[in-house]
């Protein structure tokens, strides 16, 4: 049976409190020696999971009906989400060798997390068992557990909210779907722990720093997951990353 795995691990690099045009030199070295060692533990860990997903799409036979292993006996639909799922696969590979940065590394445990679920997917079809919902991510990180929120039909959602006053906190903690953990401190008034990017701040003509930010506040230019949860949503991103799409907008980054 194939199992789905969640990362548990937590990143926090310290983002200095002053702002971009007051960072020292000292400062600024400490921001790019907290990120290498948050690269290096990220990597660590994608890496074992990338290999452990591996293993089980190499174990694990294809149902007999999804071709082209069995030629005249094809399901369109299981072969698509065979070649996605492989596609996937062979993606988040390609940004474990090649991550630029934390977001690159996150996007491929998501994508390998992805193409097990859709390998998955397609053995439920096979068995004629229920097809697992795939799990929300959380926004905010994607490397946490599933998102605590599940998803209601959109009349029970109006009713639930006329049925009750939303404040400022509860309305931020709906925004987006969060982590227990991440939705717990959005509802305390304090910031959610997000996967962090590493950007260059112009300071001056002649001087640039680099600062750390939420990976969903870096613009669309610099890179492919700030608007899908680092390849949570939406099935274009396998073939983004196959094309190299990440290395043009991670060049695109440190040209600026």
């Amino acid at each position: 049976m194939l199992r789905r795995w969640w990362f548990m691990e937590r990143l926090r690099p310290a983002v200095p409190e002053r702002r971009a045009g007051e960072l020292s030199k000292e400062q600024q070295q400490l921001v790019l020696d907290e990120w290498a060692a948050a690269r290096e533990r990220l990597d660590r860990l994608v890496s074992a999971r990338v290999t452990a997903v591996g293993d089980v799409l190499r174990a694990t036979e294809l149902p007999s009906s999804t071709g082209p292993l069995t030629p005249g006996v094809a399901d369109p639909r299981a072969q698509g989400d065979c070649a996605w799922a492989f596609d996937a696969f062979q993606a988040a590979g390609k940004l474990l060798d090649e991550a630029a940065d934390l977001p690159d590394l996150a996007a491929a445990a998501v994508l390998a997390d992805r193409a097990l679920e859709r390998f998955a997917a397609v053995h439920a079809r096979a068995a004629g068992q229920p097809v697992p919902k795939p799990a929300e991510r959380c926004f905010y990180n994607p490397l946490h557990t599933a998102a605590g929120r599940t998803r209601e039909p959109v009349r029970q959602q109006h009713r639930r909210r006329a049925r009750r006053r939303t404040g400022p906190r509860e309305a931020a903690a709906d925004r987006r779907p969060a982590c227990p953990s991440c939705r717990r401190a959005i509802l305390a008034g304090q910031a959610p722990d997000v996967l962090p990017a590493l950007v260059p701040v112009r300071l001056s003509r002649l001087r640039t720093a680099r600062v750390l930010v939420p990976y969903y506040s870096v613009p669309q230019q610099w890179s492919l997951w700030s608007v899908c949860a680092c390849g949570a949503y939406g099935d274009e991103w396998p073939s983004l990353v196959l094309r190299g799409e990440h290395r043009k907008r991670a060049a695109a980054a440190r040209r600026a």
